[in-house]
């Protein structure tokens, strides 16, 4: 028997509900693959009980302190003593006799032959000393012959079997796993036999130092041991009812389609095929769910409790997908099909599919994910868009859909949807958005045993539309003028700096050790900062890709808390890439700098450094935008720390509310300027009725023009009052404004000019028939725009995690005479709107999705 070591899983809590994640996982099914030709997994030998070894301590144990302003010593007499400790401690006796009930419901499961039972503590082994407890100290690792660091039971051989170790203070997931606070659990099968593929060996962590103190007889953290388990037994993550539980009060997560669940935010018509007021609840969460709330206080419910037993059917089938009774197959039924690209036998790998039973569809749900127990791998089994669901419900009507994963870890590559979400509707099923209708569904109902092939789901597709391209990397804010290049930072604190940059032409990403990037016109130049031994300094990539270190001008630094020393930030470079600009800081109130501790600041090769800001009386001020001719636009702080936006040309210093009508009390930064350095625009300027807008600003001229652009406040947005303005962060060189009604979680992408009006670009591109416009329909931010007023890029919120988009506006739809036609912008826009025209497509020619009655 050939032993080979196999990597473990981690589970990690969230912000907001303690969360489980892990590094890789597939839905329904395996961790990992032992045979990929024939999509065989990793298993545990199951003609008897897997054996399980508990540890011999405390499950969790440690001192919480309470806060309590009511407390007599919460005053000045008593001290301002305002809280008070309290020692909790679960027992040994209370995490075995969870992790036997755990084992006892995956063993109940009818339709699968698996079990396992506690067979004794680690002293019956040899591990953990006389008492069997696993603490993370020292005297619990060696070192092998190859000089590697293991533990007494990670990363070493103990007899075979699940060890299951009880960290009840956090150390054993600090000091031997290395893993952050708020780790909830790591599980991981370990050993198997290469020959076989049988599992021989594996452990699981429970982190008792996340248990809260009145979790009642471990109720909630009940629910982790039995995620955790899974995971032991070679089980991965499941994506089937979690998401409707967890997060379907922030992000576009519906049982069904998005486009016909007439979701709180997007509204339209109710097309599922059950009814709208049956909605799922923490009862209906699958086990191996990624996320979990153990909070026994936690509104609406806590969900560890429910995800303690092994009750929906996703539960079944994924412990019944590797350890089968022979009544999985004879009793239940499975069908089998493929998901494709529009216009393309390509398959699509790695989007879920999800089969509800219409009169139960939460209880009786399965998913898969497109081309799982393969990781994708060319060749395989299911390499090409592949999928098989198992454990139906015979004479059941289901209902069969293509969807994103929201959220947590899949190592079958995870890809955008393509199209739409949408079901499976038979012979109807093709992938023209303009007759396929994503709503439209046909019943699939099997017979005991039955096998049935051909549910084959060609997503929705718009050939000519305008593209609306989807970046999983963060924070794009850079566009060069033809659009071939993109770019943002991934991260820019605390002493780090790292960005990408995105070359269309060669299909790659660049990862760049500078953060707070900004690229000239042709992409050529990137100015930013970069961080070098605790210090973090000004940078310039230059052409042939070396990146050059820029002296600062004699100013000192701060530490900002991090231990690392910040010379510089950088937020603009002039479109021909000769010029950055951002701010120095200055923190030792040095006579030559008036003691500002960041000022507006810009550098060249020419000039050198250019200290901006005139004031010298301790004020901040910033550059947001270069202009080629020398012009800066950004903020200087008054006297209040209000950021006022401010223009720096020819020399002088400009406040722009000295520049604004009588009625104005204060404008806020400016945030960009053209490439002539004649319009500047800016946001949060208040008029003295309290109105606040934004702005734009001609140097030439002196004309300042308040942006009458807003809407009223949506009822769920607790963070506005009355309406929210038009926040414009760019702007072209012919007067395209791209930004943002709202700010922060409550902004929506938008754009402005003369020929397209206001246009909320999630509705712009509907108009367009763009199909996945609703991506960037939640969430969303215009934060560049080329200043040939072609190519946009920004950020928005999809399914799960905040990325990119990038689009470019070349061929825009128009309807004349009923007739829709696809036109040059803008000068072709421009000569069929005075014909007559109006922006968009006509409606017989849309997407069957956004119809009004489709």
């Amino acid at each position: 028997m050939k032993n080979n070591r196999i990597l473990r899983k981690f589970l990690a809590a969230g912000i907001a509900a303690a969360g489980l994640s892990s590094m890789a996982a597939h839905a329904y099914g395996p961790l990992y693959i032992f045979d990929y030709t024939d999509g065989t997994p990793y298993h545990w030998d199951v003609t008897n009980p897997v054996k399980v070894w508990t540890d011999g301590g405390n499950f969790a144990s440690g001192t919480v302190t309470f806060y309590d302003y009511s407390l007599p010593t919460c005053n000045q007499e008593g001290g301002w003593v305002c809280s008070y400790d309290l020692y909790v401690e679960f027992t040994n006796e209370q995490g075995v006799a969870r992790v036997s009930e755990s084992l006892a419901s995956w063993s109940a499961v009818p339709t699968s032959s698996f079990q396992a039972e506690v067979t004794g503590n680690f002293a019956d082994i040899g591990i953990g000393g006389d008492n069997g407890d696993i603490t993370g100290a020292p005297d619990e690792f060696s070192v092998n012959e190859q000089g590697e660091v293991v533990h007494e039971v990670v990363g070493t051989v103990n007899n075979g079997g699940i060890h299951v170790i009880f960290d009840a203070d956090g150390s054993v997931m600090t000091n031997v796993l290395g893993v952050p606070f708020g780790v909830l659990g790591v599980a991981t099968p370990e050993w198997a036999d290469e020959e076989t593929g049988v599992i021989t060996e594996g452990w699981v962590v429970i982190g008792g130092a996340q248990t809260y103190y009145n979790d009642a007889d471990l109720a909630q953290m009940a629910g982790v041991i039995t995620h955790e388990l899974g995971h032991s037994f070679n089980l991965a993550h499941s994506q089937t009812n979690g998401q409707l539980v967890m997060f379907t009060n922030q992000a576009f997560v519906t049982p069904g389609p998005v486009d016909c669940s007439a979701h709180w935010y997007l509204g339209g018509e109710y097309q599922l095929p059950f009814p709208q007021d049956n909605v799922a609840t923490a009862a209906d969460m699958e086990v191996m769910y990624p996320y979990i709330n153990n909070n026994p206080d936690a509104y609406p419910t806590p969900t560890g409790q429910y995800q303690a037993t092994v009750s929906t059917a996703e539960d079944f089938a994924a412990i019944s997908s590797i350890y089968p009774a022979a009544s999985f197959a004879s009793d239940l039924g499975s069908v089998f099909g493929t998901v494709t690209y529009p216009f393309s036998s390509d398959g699509v790998i790695g989007v879920n599919i999800v089969a509800r039973n219409i009169d139960n569809p939460y209880e009786d749900a399965i998913t898969v994910m497109s081309g799982d127990w393969n990781d994708g791998v060319a060749g395989a089994i299911e390499g090409v868009g592949e999928f098989t669901l198992k454990g139906l419900t015979p004479g059941a009507r289901y209902v069969i859909h293509a969807e994103n994963i929201y959220a947590g870890g899949y190592p079958t590559p995870q890809v955008a949807l393509p199209g739409p979400s949408e079901y499976f509707n038979g012979n109807r099923e093709n992938d023209d958005a303009t007759s396929d209708n994503a709503c439209d569904y046909v019943d699939v109902v099997l017979a005991a045993g039955a096998n049935q092939q051909g549910i084959d789901i060609q997503m929705n597709g718009m050939k000519r539309a305008l593209n609306l391209v989807v970046n999983p990397a963060p924070n794009g804010q850079n566009i060069t003028e033809n659009g071939k290049i993109t770019g943002g930072d991934i991260i820019n604190w605390y002493g780090e700096t790292q960005s990408w940059t995105y070359s269309e032409s060669k299909e790659s990403y660049t990862i760049l050790p500078m953060g707070g990037i900004r690229l000239s016109e042709n992409g050529s130049v990137v100015a930013g900062r970069i961080a070098i031994d605790d210090e973090i300094l000004p940078a310039m990539m230059v052409p042939g890709k070396k990146i050059q270190v820029i002296p600062t001008p004699g100013t000192n630094g701060c530490d900002q808390g991090s231990g690392v020393t910040e010379t510089y930030a950088n937020f603009a470079i002039s479109p021909d890439g000769s010029t950055m600009g951002g701010f120095l800081y200055n923190c030792d109130d040095s006579d030559e700098y008036q003691n500002f501790t960041v000022s507006a600041a810009t550098y060249s090769e020419k000039d050198g450094w250019t200290i901006l800001n005139d004031k010298y009386d301790n004020n901040n001020a910033r550059v947001n935008s270069l202009a080629n001719n020398g012009t800066a636009v950004g903020w200087a702080e008054d006297d209040f720390g209000w950021w006022e936006g401010t223009v720096w040309m020819n020399g002088e210093e400009l406040s722009l509310l000295a520049a604004a009508p009588a009625n104005i009390i204060d404008v806020g930064e400016a945030t960009a300027v053209n490439t002539a350095g004649s319009i500047v625009v800016g946001i949060n300027s208040w008029d003295d009725e309290y109105n606040q807008r934004g702005y734009m600003y001609n140097t030439g001229t002196g004309e300042f023009e308040i942006l009458d652009i807003y809407e009223a406040c949506p009822p769920f947005d607790w963070f506005c009052y009355g309406v929210k303005q038009f926040n414009p962060y760019d702007i072209s060189d012919e007067g395209t404004l791209v930004g943002a009604i709202g700010r922060g979680p409550s902004s929506i992408a938008h754009i402005h000019n003369d020929l397209l009006g206001t246009q909320k670009l999630v509705d712009f591109l509907k108009a367009q028939g763009v199909i996945n416009a609703n991506d960037v329909g939640l969430a969303s931010n215009v934060t560049k725009i080329s200043n040939n007023g072609k190519h946009l890029v920004g950020w928005a919120a999809f399914d799960g995690y905040l990325g990119s988009f990038k689009l470019t506006l070349d061929q825009l739809y128009v309807c004349r005479n009923d007739k829709t036609m696809q036109v040059g912008y803008p000068q072709g826009v421009a000569s069929q709107l005075d014909k007559g025209a109006t922006l968009g497509m006509c409606e017989a020619d849309l997407p069957l999705q956004y119809k009004a009655n489709f």
